[in-house]
Formats: C-alpha cells, sequence, structure tokens
C-alpha cells in the first residue's frame, strides 16, 4: 500500500507541476501581440493557451515577422522555465517573451 501511495503522489505532483506551468504560460500569453524569440519580435498571429487536454504536437503560438514565420508547440515549451520578469527560457536556452502593444518601442 505505501508504494501506490508513492504512486500516487507522484503522480499527484505531476499534474501540479503541468498545472502551475499552464497557468504560467497562459498568463505570459494573456493579452500579446507579439512574441520575442532571442532578438526576433514576431506579430502573436495565433495564441493558444495550454489545458489538460493539449497534446505534445499542438499548436500553442503562430507569429510571423516579414517573410519568417514562427511555429511553437507544446512540445517545445516541455522543460521550459519561467523567471521573475515573466521570461521563458525553452530546454535549448531560447528565450521566449510575450510582450503587449505597449511594451513594445
Amino acid at each position: 500500500m505505501h508504494a501506490n501511495s508513492s504512486v500516487s503522489n507522484a503522480t499527484s505532483n505531476a499534474q501540479s507541476s503541468a498545472s502551475a506551468f499552464h497557468d504560467s504560460l497562459t498568463a505570459a500569453m494573456n493579452a500579446a501581440s507579439f512574441v520575442q524569440v532571442g532578438e526576433a519580435v514576431f506579430s502573436a498571429d495565433y495564441l493558444h493557451a495550454p489545458d489538460e487536454f493539449t497534446c505534445a504536437n499542438d499548436v500553442l503560438v503562430e507569429g510571423s515577422c516579414d517573410d519568417q514565420e514562427l511555429l511553437l508547440i507544446q512540445q517545445d515549451f516541455e522543460g521550459a522555465s519561467f523567471d521573475a520578469e515573466g521570461e521563458i527560457h525553452l530546454r535549448d536556452g531560447t528565450l521566449i517573451r510575450f510582450l503587449r502593444s505597449a511594451a513594445v518601442h
């Protein structure tokens, strides 16, 4: 019975962590007009806040900048971290920021 309790707690912690991640990403995306990836800034053409039903291949972000297009899927955000300023650091070190119109100069 103790082993089942440990598995249950691990599953609950993973679900809690995923929920916290989804909440943070949703808050970052809220009312964003632009997406900054590294030094490039894209218009936010499509933003989809993740939830418990989002799959690894679901599109969360589509953007464009001149002749470049941006496409980020749920899997791109797996292992990402958020810092105090709301910046997202993907697993590979790429910096992502969701910007509102007033924040772009």
